[in-house]
């Protein structure tokens, strides 16, 4: 998720972001370490999660049931668990930052 976005709902208590390291290539460097500490090199001070090859799958659950295509990728998903967004990063926020507002405000 954009750095900006992560900021702005800091404390936000309806708001959970967290980054999951994927594994598409690279499998035996793209490790939970590695993520960590790519993580930490961008700043980034949400939780990282790891989600790897899983019985010789070509690709990790998460891009399997996400269908994500590269990264960065985002996947916004409601308080009803409906994904509401499922795609690249955009470079500019405005357009997360409306989405979630709404999704905020809907009761």
């Amino acid at each position: 998720m954009h750095k900006k976005i992560e900021e702005r709902y800091a404390k936000a208590e309806d708001v959970v972001s967290f980054h999951v390291q994927t594994v598409f290539e690279g499998e035996h460097t793209n490790t939970p370490a590695h993520g960590l500490k790519e993580a930490k090199s961008h700043g980034i001070a949400v939780p990282v999660g790891f989600d790897g090859h899983v019985d010789g799958a070509r690709l990790s659950d998460m891009l399997q049931r996400y269908g994500a295509g590269g990264t960065p990728w985002t996947i916004v998903i409601d308080k009803k668990g409906i994904v509401r967004f499922n795609d690249f990063t955009p470079d500019e926020p405005s357009k997360l930052n409306a989405l979630i507002d709404k999704l905020r405000a809907d009761k």
